[in-house]
């Protein structure tokens, strides 16, 4: 193959997931044109997602001095300033992609993520005008929606940026099976019940190590991990997809070939440790340091395994993030979400979902009582240190100030709270509701809330 191919070929295997052989190729073509543009970027984008930061805006900026108008370049190389909290080169890079290429919906999106608007800023009447074009793809709208709903939330004209919310989320065109959810959280209430352990002898893990931080997205869990990866023997490894892999291929360990989780009754004979044993040869891959002595994996939706994680795990700590269910819904719906959570783009959706959430945790607090620490946002955010010390002592470790100081912590947050866990504790994001109180309805509907009484309660 020439290099065009190759390259069209690593391309297709970094898209598919596949960047180990993607970046085989990268290395192949750079051997042959050590100052191959493209190769130089697309390998900077893999070494973004490897987390080695520093080389891929090395590889970037490279790609940039031999081709400074390629707007993709600086909107790729902003995602990564932002993600290490470098805003101020993050919002420059999204600046320039915006002045390249007008309409680049993605970039505009980037650039509102980063910074706050004020009245009178020419960028709200440019994406205005963009999102008004009858040209753009709707996907392109999607983006510019979003922007422009976060520009007018910020100058304060909510109704305005619900519209440009509820756009948004439309144009997307993102659909979620909400019937095959709702079974597969009713199968984990059949399958995980307490009469399924009176007849299975303990088996799993008894490491500490691992540390479960879930809720519903959204909910501050970000917030918990950057406190508790603050301490100097935690390390905090963000939202590993490991546990959801396991359970997916658990059938592979049972006498019967049926999906998860029905497979997990007919479990062989110390297939539970070999998946433990799995999960941790991979976490421990994460970090090099030697003082470790609990490893957070904030995967949200891993409340969906909690009866799995326990199995594996009788010992591990688990904390669940609670935050009002109308905050909650809305900071999920007002969040383009790259990839996943296709609940979220529909009010309707999204709110039978966190109800599937709140049904299912209450049957794992029953059947595992005091085993679950629940930390409500509301009261962390008013009670910081007594709440942080609460979790600190929950996964049995000494205090240490430095948690307190958990904005301070350089770390890469690839999370959407990315903005939340570089500045101290803020109280803005609490009754946030309220702004678009005319316009939820059906959502405190679905969600059993009288709107009236919860706004007399001070919630």
């Amino acid at each position: 193959m020439n290099l065009i191919e190759q390259l069209k070929k690593a391309t297709e295997l970094q898209i598919a997931g596949q960047i180990d052989q993607a970046e085989q190729i990268y290395h192949k073509v750079l051997e042959q044109d050590p100052n191959n543009i493209d190769a130089q970027h697309l390998l900077g984008l893999i070494r973004g997602e490897q987390d080695r930061d520093e080389e891929a805006i090395r590889l970037i900026e490279a790609a940039i001095s031999a081709k400074p108008n390629e707007s993709a370049f600086h909107h790729n190389i902003a995602g990564i300033y932002r993600r290490l909290g470098r805003l101020d080169k993050a919002e420059q890079e999204f600046r320039k992609a915006i002045e390249l290429k007008s309409d680049y919906g993605e970039a505009y999106q980037g650039l509102s993520e980063v910074i706050k608007f004020e009245k009178g800023d020419p960028i709200i009447d440019q994406t205005v005008k963009q999102v008004q074009r009858l040209d753009l793809e709707d996907k392109v709208k999607s983006y510019l929606y979003f922007a422009a709903a976060k520009m007018h939330a910020d100058i304060g004209d909510y109704d305005t940026a619900f519209r440009c919310y509820h756009s948004g989320n439309t144009m997307a065109r993102r659909k979620f099976p909400t019937d095959k959810h709702r079974q597969s959280v009713k199968d984990n209430i059949y399958i995980f019940s307490k009469y399924y352990f009176k007849g299975r002898p303990r088996e799993g893990l008894d490491s500490d190590l691992p540390v479960f931080v879930v809720g519903m997205p959204r909910s501050g869990t970000t917030l918990v991990e950057q406190i508790l990866a603050s301490h100097s023997q935690v390390f905090g490894a963000g939202e590993l997809n490991e546990i959801k892999r396991i359970a997916q291929s658990s059938s592979n360990f049972s006498q019967i070939k049926a999906p998860y989780p029905h497979c997990i009754p007919m479990l062989k004979q110390g297939a539970i440790n070999t998946m433990a044993e799995e999960y941790l040869t991979q976490i421990k891959k994460l970090t090099d340091a030697t003082n470790i002595k609990r490893i957070i994996d904030k995967h949200p939706l891993n409340f969906l395994n909690i009866g799995l994680i326990l199995m594996m795990f009788p010992n591990a700590k688990i904390i669940h993030t609670r935050r009002d269910p109308l905050d909650t819904c809305l900071s999920c719906f007002f969040q383009h979400f790259t990839q996943g959570q296709d609940y979220s783009f529909d009010l309707n959706q999204l709110a039978h979902f966190y109800n599937d959430y709140a049904r299912l945790m209450e049957h794992w607090q029953m059947l595992y009582p005091g085993k679950i620490l629940d930390l409500e946002y509301e009261k962390l955010i008013e009670n910081q240190e007594s709440e942080s010390r609460r979790l600190i002592d929950y996964c049995g470790l000494d205090w240490e100030e430095s948690c307190l100081d958990f904005h301070k912590t350089r770390r890469t947050v690839k999370t959407a709270s990315f903005m939340q866990v570089r500045q101290p504790i803020y109280k803005s994001s609490k009754g946030r509701w309220r702004n678009y109180r005319k316009h939820i309805g059906p959502l405190a509907q679905i969600l059993g809330i009288n709107l009236a009484n919860y706004e007399m309660s001070g919630r």
